[in-house]
């Protein structure tokens, strides 16, 4: 599940048994302040329950707000759960001028990863909240590195990453997807095709050109709620899988002790030059299964959008296409040290699709696999 390649400008990830291992700290980065239609960075969302101090400090992330900590599950509701469905409103809304994800803020896509993390934690059962509470959060500037890992430090110590380069592929997907739902563009396909005939190794992620999206749809309010809403969800996904390597026992260093206080250029170089592990599908199916069931019972804890298995299948179903576009010499690590997406979707799918038959009771296995 991990491939090993030179270190140099485009430094691929190590994993240490489940996920890919690697992460370096990031200065905070200052925060503009933007227009009405959103909160100050990092503070609750829009009906969201009240905040309380929660998710710690992290290398690279200003302060999050956690969420209280829950005993478990809720409990399972009666009858399948129906799954969700996105309707898109039919009255234009106002301008929304200054959104983070259209400016691609990379200090606002962090610090939202951040609130993103505290859902998640706060939505899974009372031990395995308890195995990663703590565990650093770092940011990840390698120009051109696209991935998340969970992964241990020189002393056994826990942490997890997320690269810059993942948070703006992420961004854009989603508000280019809103601008196909909303104004039925095919701005996503036109995005994927750019992406796959200008990106280089180790060079930033390629965005745009200006008025790629028409001035007036790219501010619509209605494009711009539907972006956080899949921005969101696909984070939920992607961060999901890689606690549940923690939590599930993949890595082994994550037993509720806290975790590294950051892994630093000259430590990422002694892990490169450890032995790879051997790729566990049976670990990455687990990781996926237990992903899916955390971000579902994080949304159900929602007000307002809940989080669905919609924003897994966009990003894997971006990925898939890109691999079939993109020659492999600069396929992005998130392809390369996680199983083919290909694979992923029926897992993903039939992983939701239990939950809501269950009532959203939480499934931690997958057939034929162990959790």
């Amino acid at each position: 599940m991990n491939l090993l390649r030179p270190i140099g400008a485009f430094v691929l990830a190590l994993g240490l048994v489940a996920g890919c291992q690697r992460g370096s700290s990031r200065r905070p980065a200052s925060q503009p302040s933007y227009g009405q239609a959103y909160p100050p960075y990092g503070a609750p969302q829009q009906g969201a329950p009240p905040q309380q101090p929660g998710y710690p400090q992290q290398p690279g992330y200003p302060q999050q707000p956690g969420y209280p900590q829950q005993p478990g599950y809720p409990p399972a509701q009666t009858g399948p759960v129906p799954a969700p469905t996105f309707s898109v409103p039919t009255m234009p809304g106002l301008p929304v001028l200054g959104d983070p994800i259209n400016d691609i803020n990379i200090g606002w896509l962090q610090s939202e990863a951040g609130v993103v993390m505290g859902a998640l934690i706060g939505a899974l059962p009372a031990a395995s909240q308890q195995k990663v509470r703590g565990i650093p959060f770092i940011a990840d500037p390698t120009v051109g590195e696209v991935n998340a890992f969970a992964g241990c430090d020189d002393q056994r110590m826990p942490f997890m990453a997320i690269t810059d380069g993942l948070l703006e592929v992420e961004a854009q997907i989603a508000q280019f997807k809103a601008t196909d739902e909303v104004f039925g563009t095919r701005k996503l396909d036109e995005f994927l095709r750019m992406l796959a005939q200008r990106q280089r190794p180790g060079q930033p992620i390629v965005r745009p050109p200006a008025g790629f999206i028409d001035p007036v749809q790219h501010t619509d309010a209605r494009k711009v709620e539907r972006q956080r809403q899949l921005y969101d969800e696909q984070l939920a996904f992607v961060l999901g899988h890689e606690l549940g390597h923690h939590h599930l026992g993949h890595t082994g260093c994550a037993n509720g002790q806290g975790g590294s206080r950051g892994v630093t250029p000259a430590d990422l170089g002694r892990m490169l030059s450890r032995t790879l592990p051997i790729f566990n599908q049976p670990n990455e199916i687990a990781a996926d299964v237990a992903g899916v069931n955390n971000l579902l019972s994080a949304g159900a804890r929602q007000q307002g959008y809940r989080w669905t298995e919609g924003g897994a299948m966009l990003t894997l179903g971006f990925f898939a296409s890109l691999d079939q576009l993109t020659p492999a010499s600069i396929l992005f690590a998130f392809e390369q040290t996680h199983p083919h997406p290909l694979l992923r979707q029926p897992v993903v799918q039939q992983t939701a699709n239990t939950w809501r038959m269950t009532g959203g009771a939480p499934v931690f296995t997958f057939p034929g696999f162990g959790g």
